[in-house]
């Protein structure tokens, strides 16, 4: 069960739309100042911005707190972790169902042998890897 998606705090820094692509934008300072429509951009972003993008006028944002890098980091990694148990409980009702590691890997992107070596150690571990759920 998930939770209702809350609106964002007035007060809470606005990240910049390009901060999760380093390597796309490794200039970009994360924290938004300027706005173009639904688009939150920190000031090198914006100096960068598109030629169509340019016809715009961007919207200031008021100053606010620094965007929370850790606190992003936090976030990243419980979703990673949410994610490889979900991948893991996809893996294991496959296998009971027939599934082949041939067909496994190959809608992972990777070799039967690869898919087998990863995910049959991932679940003789599962118990020790992850806290228990809060129910």
């Amino acid at each position: 069960m998930s939770r209702p998606r809350r609106q964002r705090l007035v007060d809470e820094a606005q990240g910049c739309y390009y901060a999760d692509d380093p390597a796309g934008r490794p200039q970009c300072t994360l924290t938004a100042t300027a706005r173009l429509g639904a688009v939150a951009l920190c000031p090198s972003c914006l100096a960068n911005r598109s030629t169509l993008g340019k016809g715009q006028t961007p919207i200031p944002l008021l100053p606010g707190p620094q965007f929370d890098v850790v606190s992003w980091l936090a976030t990243a990694n419980d979703q990673a972790n949410t994610a490889e148990r979900t991948l893991l409980a996809a893996i294991t009702r496959a296998r009971q169902t027939g599934l082949s590691w041939t067909a496994i890997g190959t809608q992972l992107g990777i070799s039967r042998q690869a898919a087998q070596q990863r995910f049959t150690r991932a679940s003789a571990h599962e118990s020790t890897k992850y806290p228990p759920r809060a129910s």
